[in-house]
């Protein structure tokens, strides 16, 4: 047998099995954690799918022409499942009467006439569904005629039509109207048509123009009703309403500024198409549908006009999702637009990122990783020391001694690496598919490469923390081998804090508290570079916090004693000086100690702590939204005569405030129902503010402002210019409170008198200023879903929406109000209740209870679910197992080690100590405080860093949220669960499980024994 062999069954046994127990930890921890991140992904982007209702849309924008043909090519292409039509036809027909809109027999004038139909009313605003709810089994499917624009252009007809039961649309032909066509009526409301933009931007992804003043006729899909119309606003008499004894030349008409829009809604087979696991693949699969939905398409335009040209435009490339709009334009008559082909093109550029953030993730890891291979190298060190001081008395090199323990560290390393990626993604895959194997899942080229990429980043740890040892064999004298501590060992124990420690220690803080405190140095700078430099640190901040925190507490011998102290003396008994002296003589041990556990904390309690922050935020925002639990919304004039309706606010409120009442009645009625507050929507008619002036501007008259106070969940940061509590004090005696819009526009500061408009004799009507509002809880939602599928443009969009929306709050009982003319469209009726009630079951007990049809129904856990989870935190809680799981089980490792190399060296120290008669007992203690107390103090650091990492990260997260809402006013609060209790119970009881076990490992032997042996 060669000495080369004979080297590494002597010195290579114990290196090969410590080295490849460190690969096979740190390749398992990356490969688990890497598929939990992919697993993460795949639960984000479900998620982010069931907020999509319609997967893609095709946009026809050059009239009606094959829409009864369209959706039934698409249902043939294999993938889709579902095809839908929403028809929006808008119209303004020339002066001069050739086209009159008729309700109830009466001439009904607008600028714009809009038909809008869905052959999926759930597509429509849910009035519309209500409505329909409504009416009596084999009635004729009715409509909604919604009024688009300010008071006082729609306030008269919003009143005068209340109660129409007919809708007609007659064509002027010689000296007779024909009927067009004709359509029951089952509601009269007014519409914003930004509410009617949220709710389409909510259904299909996009908004379509809407008329700042014209009447919307809300209906399900009639297809005679919409080729009609569409024929007259083409300037041609359908020849069936003509007759056939009329002039075909008195067929024609003059052309209305028509703008027809036909969008055709598709849901395709997810199941079939979409993968979590391979996202890039789900992307190629649903941009093949696109296509063949494109091609198809195409050739159908081709066949009807026999041309060549191309008929369909794409408008968001698959592979270049970034949210740049092509207009259609010259394109051709159709555009595709798929939510689902942009929601998964974002997906794919942070899949390709999973193996980085894999590895960024594990960063804390792998750095108990390397103080695991350290001290299993310097536990190496102390137990190898006279076997290689042996064998250089015998004349062996140093070189050939070092080369055969670099073997063996790297075929260790190799072997337990290999192991290690199969354990490691084999286990977690067949808990997360229950049982199943999908094998393609790890196969995939990309994947391979990651792995392969995992077993060099091990083997090279390995080799890179057993530097040392391999030194430590090729220079160590026969004369250091022989005494009872190294040179080497007693190198090691000197611990600076310097220039490293403290840079670590600064950006670990920056990191931290910059999270905390919304601040970072690229958001002053707005540089690209500075910016990634920023995102790199958000992952590495908590373990170079800690890193610095721990050198700098165990680098001064004093600052030790002081801070174990208090952890030391009541454990070591009368032993404790000695106990934390010999502490603070290996102050590289204790560092060791702290860092591990610290870091295992800090990794495993931080998720617990951002998630339910995170939750707990997203569910306050939603309470702000709605005010209550539920939010039920009334047409005003339902509630009473229109007559009542009219002149000064006071006379309408003494109209409307016993109907009211009876509905306050009735919702105490049902049960579950703990209280019920009420605000009235009016519109005020002359006050003024730029982009306003065609819809008006609202004033929420609140019922009583005390009830609201006691009922409706706010928070003091929803006022701006003062505590909202002290603003609403200010409205409740006589003031009017308004949004940003308004009193940025009037520069409007506390007591500055605010013209809301004028009396029954003209004289100008003004209140005090109460202050600045964010927001009014208990306003109708103006969220929409939050999901990952809206492009730039449409997000700018929504955020424009929410920043502009203006209003004015005060009482209804306030003297001043009850003088002014305005416009009371909607009764806003906000219900709590005990919360123990089934969601759909009790929005029907609500709505039979209430004597009056309700116009739309809002619930918290429905606005709380329209709240987006979040890619980051979505990977944390995932991965926080891992932490848990892997962490525990490092840091048991590393501990152990630590405690062996202890052992080792003071095993003398110790026999010592028990023949000078101390008492088991007394030694026991002795142990227990040596190695408990870094352990408790690292507790302590990484307990506190996670709640700066976990509180502060919640906050972090919420600041890179693309829509704005309400939410974004409030602050974070820190919020402890049960778990992150449990958590840290569970290591406390494992420090102080290993400490006591370990502290009876000394009694293996005599003392005799262990001085021999030291």
């Amino acid at each position: 047998m060669s000495v080369n062999s004979l080297l590494l069954r002597i010195l290579g046994r114990r290196a090969f099995v410590s080295f490849g127990l460190v690969t096979f930890l740190v390749s398992a921890l990356l490969a688990t954690v890497n598929l939990t991140s992919r697993y993460a992904l795949k639960e984000y982007v479900e998620d982010q799918l069931s907020r999509i209702p319609w997967d893609l849309a095709i946009y026809q924008r050059a009239g009606i022409t094959g829409r009864d043909k369209l959706p039934g090519v698409v249902r043939k292409i294999d993938g889709v499942t579902k095809v839908e039509s929403l028809v929006f036809l808008r119209a303004r027909f020339p002066e001069g009467g050739e086209v009159l809109t008729e309700v109830d027999g009466k001439a009904l004038t607008a600028p714009w006439m809009c038909l809008l139909a869905a052959s999926d009313t759930s597509i429509l605003p849910p009035q519309l569904a209500l409505a329909l709810e409504r009416q009596k089994a084999g009635q004729e499917d009715g409509a909604v005629l919604a009024l688009i624009g300010p008071e006082r252009a729609m306030g008269g007809a919003f009143l005068a039509l209340q109660g129409s039961t007919d809708f007609s649309v007659r064509v002027k032909m010689q000296k007779e109207n024909k009927l067009l066509f004709r359509s029951p009526l089952r509601g009269v409301i007014r519409l914003d048509r930004d509410e009617l933009n949220r709710w389409l931007m909510d259904q299909t992804g996009s908004v379509s123009y809407v008329p700042y003043i014209g009447v919307v006729l809300l209906m399900p899909d009639r297809p005679d009703v919409i080729a009609r119309f569409d024929s007259v606003a083409t300037g041609i008499v359908p020849l069936d309403v003509m007759g056939s004894g009329d002039n075909a030349d008195r067929g024609h008409l003059q052309l209305a500024e028509y703008e027809p829009e036909v969008v055709y809604l598709g849901k395709l087979n997810r199941e079939q198409l979409i993968s979590g696991w391979d996202i890039p693949a789900s992307l190629d699969r649903v941009a093949e549908v696109t296509n063949n939905i494109g091609l198809q398409a195409n050739a159908m335009a081709t066949r009807a006009s026999n041309s060549d040209e191309p008929q369909l435009v794409l408008v968001h490339d698959p592979k270049d999702p970034t949210g740049r709009e092509k207009s259609p334009g010259a394109f051709g008559q159709f555009v595709v637009d798929s939510t689902t082909e942009v929601l998964l093109g974002r997906m794919e550029n942070i899949a390709r990122l999973v193996g980085v953030l894999s590895l960024l993730v594990a960063l804390p890891l792998l750095w108990m990783a390397w103080v695991l291979g350290a001290n299993l190298t310097g536990l190496l060190m102390l137990n190898e020391r006279r076997t290689l001081g042996l064998m250089r008395l015998r004349g062996i090199s140093g070189k050939a001694m070092g080369r055969a323990l670099q073997v063996a560290i790297v075929s260790g390393g190799a072997v337990g690496g290999v192991l290690g990626l199969v354990f490691g993604s084999v286990v977690p895959l067949l808990a997360y598919e229950r049982g199943k194997l999908p094998l393609d899942v790890l196969t995939q080229g990309s994947q391979m490469a990651l792995y392969g990429g995992f077993l060099v980043i091990s083997v090279i740890l390995a080799l890179f923390v057993s530097r040392g040892l391999v030194k430590y064999a090729m220079t160590i004298s026969p004369l250091e081998a022989s005494r009872r501590v190294a040179e080497s060992e007693t190198a090691n124990m000197k611990l600076s804090f310097g220039v490293l420690q403290a840079l670590a220690l600064i950006l670990g803080s920056y990191v931290l508290f910059g999270w905390t405190f919304d601040f970072s140095v690229s958001g002053y700078t707005g540089n690209n570079v500075v910016r990634n430099i920023d995102r790199l640190l958000d992952f590495v901040g908590l373990p170079l916090f800690l890193y610095g925190l721990a050198t700098m507490i165990a680098s001064r011998r004093e600052r030790i004693q002081r801070v174990m102290m208090p952890i030391v003396g009541p454990i070591g008994g009368r032993l404790s000086r000695f106990a934390i002296r010999h502490i603070s003589v290996k102050p590289h041990r204790a560092m060791a100690f702290l860092l591990i556990v610290a870091l295992m904390s800090g990794v495993s309690l931080y998720p617990t702590i951002t998630s339910p922050s995170f939750s707990d935020k997203a569910v306050r925002g939603a309470q702000v939204q709605l005010g209550t639990d539920w939010q039920i919304l009334y047409n005003a004039p339902d509630l009473t005569d229109v007559t009542n309706l009219r002149g000064d606010a006071g006379g309408q409120l003494r109209a409307l405030t016993p109907e009211i009442e009876r509905l306050v009645t009735s919702l105490k009625g049902v049960p579950g129902v703990r209280n019920v507050t009420w605000m009235v929507e009016s519109v005020l008619p002359s006050f003024y503010l730029p982009g306003y002036g065609l819809k008006g501007v609202p004033m929420y008259l609140l019922g009583s402002s005390d009830r609201y106070m006691e009922d409706v969940y706010y928070e003091p940061e929803v006022g701006m210019t003062a505590d909202f509590a002290h603003i609403m004090s200010r409205v409740r005696s006589g003031d009017t409170a308004s949004s940003l819009p308004v009193s940025e526009f009037w520069r409007l500061s506390e007591t500055t008198p605010v013209l809301l408009g004028m009396d029954a004799e003209r004289r100008a009507i003004s209140l005090p200023s109460a202050g600045t509002l964010a927001f009014l809880p208990g306003i109708p939602p103006r969220s929409v879903t939050d999901r990952q599928g809206y492009v730039q443009a449409r997000v700018d969009y929504l955020n424009h929406l929410f920043s502009s929306n203006a209003y004015l709050v005060a009482g209804a009982d306030n003297d001043e109000i009850a003088k002014l003319q305005l416009l009371i469209p909607r009764v806003i009726m906000l219900v709590s209740t005990d919360g123990t009630q089934d969601s759909a079951a009790f929005q029907q007990a609500l709505t039979r209870a209430s004597p009056y049809p309700p116009l739309e129904l809002h619930d918290l856990e429905h606005e709380i679910s329209k709240v987006g989870t979040d890619m980051f935190i979505a990977l944390a809680l995932a991965n926080m197992k891992i932490y848990l799981v892997g962490g525990l089980l490092l840091a048991l490792i590393a501990i152990l080690a630590i405690a062996m190399a202890n052992h080792a060296e003071d095993r003398r120290t110790l026999a010592l100590l028990r023949i000078r008669g101390a008492s088991p007992r007394d030694l026991w203690r002795f142990v227990v405080a040596t190695l408990l107390s870094p352990a408790l103090v690292g507790l302590v650091l990484g307990t506190f860093a996670a709640v700066l990492a976990g509180f502060g990260l919640a906050n972090y997260v919420w600041k890179l949220r693309e829509i704005r809402t309400v939410v974004q006013l409030l602050p974070t609060h820190l919020v402890v669960s049960s778990l992150t209790g449990g958590v840290l119970l569970l290591l406390v009881i494992l420090l102080i499980g290993v400490a006591s076990m370990f502290s009876w490992y000394v009694y293996r032997r005599t003392a005799h024994e262990s001085v021999r042996s030291a």
